[in-house]
C-alpha cells in the first residue's frame, strides 16, 4: 500500500535520485536548490514530500515551501525562484495522497493561499480546488541542430550582427569558479536592473547559488574587455536543459555583449549535450522582453501558477506576488535615479517577501 511521508534530512539522496529519474524533474525540485533557498532569506522554509511504493520507492512527490510574509501574507508554494517548476506526480490520484498533508501544512503555516507552478504537468491531475492564477510565457531553443543552424535561425540586425561586433571589438567569455567574479556579475546583473528600473536581488540569493549549484549544477559566464569584466550569465543545468535567466552588463560595454553571452553559453550547452535552453519565464506585460526573446528564435509556450484559497471557490488571476512587482514597475523612474544605498535596501526588503 502506498505510503505519503516527508522526507527526513538523511534522505535527501533518495529524493535527488527520484528528481533525476522523474521526466519532470528540474534542478528546482533538488535539496541543492532548498538550501539555496533557506540560505539566502530567512522567511522561506521547506521540506519534500513523498509517495512511496509497495517496495519503498518513491514514485510521486512535490516540494512544498512556507513563505512568511506580513506584507502578501503567508502562502505555500511549490517552488519558490523557480522559472519552471511541476508537481512530479503521474496520475491525478498520486495528487490526491499528497493534497491532504500539504493542506495540513498549509493550515498550520496559516497560509492565505496555496501555489502550484505548472510547466508540463497534466493539469487534470490537479485537485478541484485549484484555479488558473498568474500567467507567464516561456521561451526556450532546441539545441537539435548544428552550432551554424542556430546561429543563422537568430534575428540577423538584433542577434547576429552584434555578436558579431561584439567579438570585431575584441569581447572575450570566459566561464568562472570563483566568489570574485560571482560578485562582479552581480553588480552587472543590479547595473542592468536599475536601467529598467528593477530593484537588484540580494546578493546572498547568488552567493548561495555559487556555494550549492556550481559547477555541477551552475555556471558562470564573464564576458571581458580590454581584460575587464563587462557583461555576464549565470546558467543553471539539468539533465537535458540549460536555464539562463541571470544575465546583465554594465553601462560601458560594448554593443552586443549581452548577445555574445547568450550565444556563448548556448554554444556550451549544446556542447554538453543539453537538448534545450530555456530564457526563463516572462512577465505578459512586459513586451519588451518577450519581443527580445521571439529573436532568438526560441518556442514560445504558456506558464500558469494554480493556486487555492481556503475558503474561496475560486482564485483571483493576479498573485500577491505580481501585483508587488506591478508597483515596483509603476516606480520605474523613482527605482532609476535612487541611490544605490537605498536601491540595494528596497531590494533586499521586497524580496523579504517575495518567493
Amino acid at each position: 500500500m502506498s505510503a505519503v511521508e516527508w522526507i527526513s534530512p538523511d534522505q535527501t539522496d533518495a529524493w535527488d535520485a527520484f528528481v533525476v529519474r522523474h521526466p519532470l524533474g528540474r534542478v528546482y525540485h533538488l535539496s541543492a536548490w532548498r538550501k539555496v533557498l533557506e540560505t539566502s532569506f530567512a522567511h522561506i522554509r521547506g521540506g519534500f514530500l513523498a509517495l512511496r511504493d509497495d517496495n519503498g520507492q518513491i514514485q510521486a512527490g512535490v516540494p512544498v515551501y512556507g513563505v512568511k510574509s506580513w506584507l502578501l501574507k503567508n502562502r505555500t508554494v511549490s517552488v519558490p525562484f523557480a522559472t519552471i517548476s511541476d508537481p512530479l506526480i503521474s496520475t491525478r490520484e498520486d495528487f490526491d495522497l499528497l493534497w491532504e498533508p500539504i493542506e495540513k501544512t498549509a493550515r498550520q503555516h496559516k497560509s492565505k493561499r496555496i501555489e502550484i507552478r505548472i510547466y508540463r504537468a497534466n493539469i487534470e491531475c490537479l485537485p478541484h480546488q485549484m484555479s488558473p492564477g498568474a500567467k507567464y510565457k516561456h521561451h526556450y531553443i532546441p539545441l537539435d541542430r548544428s552550432a551554424d543552424e542556430l546561429f543563422r535561425s537568430f534575428h540577423d540586425s538584433c542577434v547576429r550582427r552584434r555578436v558579431k561586433k561584439a567579438i570585431r571589438a575584441g569581447v572575450i567569455v570566459e566561464e568562472r569558479q570563483d566568489i570574485d567574479s560571482l560578485r562582479k556579475f552581480h553588480a552587472m546583473l543590479a547595473a542592468t536592473r536599475r536601467r529598467f528600473g528593477l530593484l537588484p536581488m540580494p546578493l546572498a540569493f547568488f552567493e548561495s547559488m555559487y556555494r550549492c549549484l556550481i559547477p555541477d549544477h551552475g555556471a558562470l559566464y564573464l564576458a571581458l574587455y580590454e581584460g575587464r569584466p563587462v557583461g555576464g550569465s549565470l546558467a543553471l543545468k539539468f539533465k537535458d536543459q540549460w536555464t539562463v535567466e541571470y544575465c546583465g552588463h554594465f553601462d560601458d560595454a560594448p554593443p552586443g555583449t549581452d548577445q555574445l553571452v547568450w550565444w556563448h553559453t548556448v554554444e556550451r550547452a549544446k556542447n554538453s549535450g543539453a537538448e534545450y535552453f530555456s530564457l526563463g519565464r516572462t512577465s505578459l506585460n512586459n513586451e519588451g522582453l518577450l519581443d527580445y526573446k521571439r529573436r532568438w528564435g526560441s518556442v514560445e509556450e504558456d506558464l500558469t501558477d494554480f493556486v487555492w484559497l481556503p475558503g474561496s471557490a475560486q482564485a483571483s488571476g493576479k498573485s500577491q506576488t505580481s501585483m508587488l512587482h506591478g508597483a515596483g514597475y509603476a516606480a520605474v523612474g523613482l527605482f532609476q535615479h535612487a541611490p544605490e544605498r537605498i536601491r540595494k535596501y528596497l531590494g533586499n526588503f521586497c524580496y523579504r517577501h517575495l518567493g
